[in-house]
């Protein structure tokens, strides 16, 4: 018995120097830019016309002729900023895990995989994935974009489609730029796998190339990535 439980203990203990992969990613919040100032000054004089026409229409004695446009233009100003305010840059995170934006409480996640194209247009970074497209500004996210052009440069460089003078104008992608983040486990159930078109039904049985974030079935993993083309095989995660 004693000899069982001393094999067991050894079975158990980790091998020394083996660490598990620790999948990071920068977190970036926009910048303030002169449009963002706008849409404040917008929304404090909507808030204070809607104000002096309530105090105008009902508190007031007699009540002010003008209160009703006071109210009036005060609720749409105030509206505007609200709404173009929902609109505004959000918060954007790249790294292993790929891209996710931020929306609220809300993380949308898009791997390297799901990437078709990324430009710039009208001073704006176009990504174009293989559901969707989303921008990002490229005033109230310059680090951002730079991480992004860099991360999908050595990853999947034929999807990036970035002409060499709009490089320039980007600063240098900085290392302490934004907040390092650990990214914790990927939904990845429902997906299907690359390989087998098997669906992933728990994410106990997915298996991700840490490069482009393909995901294939843990029975099905091949020696090369098919999306990225990288050396795969043991070097597949889980999710």
């Amino acid at each position: 018995m004693a000899e069982q439980r001393k094999i067991k203990r050894k079975a158990n203990q980790k091998k020394p120097g083996v660490k598990p992969r620790r999948r990071l990613e920068h977190r970036f919040l926009p910048q303030t830019t002169p449009a963002t100032w706008a849409l404040f000054g917008v929304g404090m004089l909507g808030a204070l016309a809607l104000g002096a026409g309530v105090f105008g229409q009902w508190v007031a004695d007699p009540a002010m002729e003008y209160a009703v446009y006071l109210i009036a233009a005060g609720a749409l100003g105030l509206a505007a900023a609200l709404w173009f305010g929902d609109l505004s840059p959000t918060p954007v995170r790249v790294g292993d895990a790929g891209i996710a934006l931020e929306r609220g409480a809300e993380l949308t996640r898009f791997g390297w995989c799901d990437l078709q194209s990324v430009t710039i247009e009208n001073n704006q970074l176009l990504v174009k994935t293989t559901e969707s497209s989303f921008v990002i500004p490229v005033t109230a996210h310059a680090q951002a974009v730079a991480w992004l052009l860099k991360e999908g440069v050595q990853r999947l460089p034929d999807v990036i489609n970035v002409k060499r003078r709009e490089l320039a104008q980007l600063p240098k992608p900085d290392q302490a730029a934004g907040e390092e983040l650990q990214v914790e486990g990927l939904q990845v159930a429902g997906r299907r796998c690359k390989q087998s078109d098997k669906l992933i039904s728990f994410e106990q049985d997915a298996r991700i190339c840490p490069n482009c974030c393909e995901v294939y079935h843990r029975l099905h993993v091949p020696k090369d990535c098919i999306t990225c083309k990288q050396t795969l095989g043991t070097r597949a995660i889980t999710a």
